[in-house]
């Protein structure tokens, strides 16, 4: 399975999103990846309220939220598929 990012605009659930994610790519690491969307990164998780939901959901830990820009952070942009596909999100910024 081949996620391309924006896991941070979902909603009200934006955190359960990445959790569930996470946990598959735990449980599966050869079988899922995760790729790094537009999304994934201060600026946006601000805008789409992704830092206030977590701070919301676990009491004002900052140190949660600098936990998920981290694993943001170290998400590959695209990736190869057997050699026949180039993939990843449409959005990616040339800043990035």
């Amino acid at each position: 399975m081949l996620f391309l990012g924006d896991y941070v605009d979902r909603g009200n659930y934006s955190i359960e999103v990445c959790i569930f994610l996470f946990s598959l790519k735990i449980c599966f690491p050869k079988e899922v990846t995760m790729l790094r969307g537009n999304h994934e990164s201060v600026a946006m998780t601000e805008h789409f309220t992704f830092r206030e939901e977590v701070l919301r959901k676990y009491d004002n830990d900052e140190s949660v939220y600098d936990a998920f820009i981290e694993c943001f952070e170290c998400m590959p942009i695209a990736a190869d598929v057997n050699g026949d596909y180039l993939c990843m999100h449409g959005g990616i910024s040339p800043e990035l």
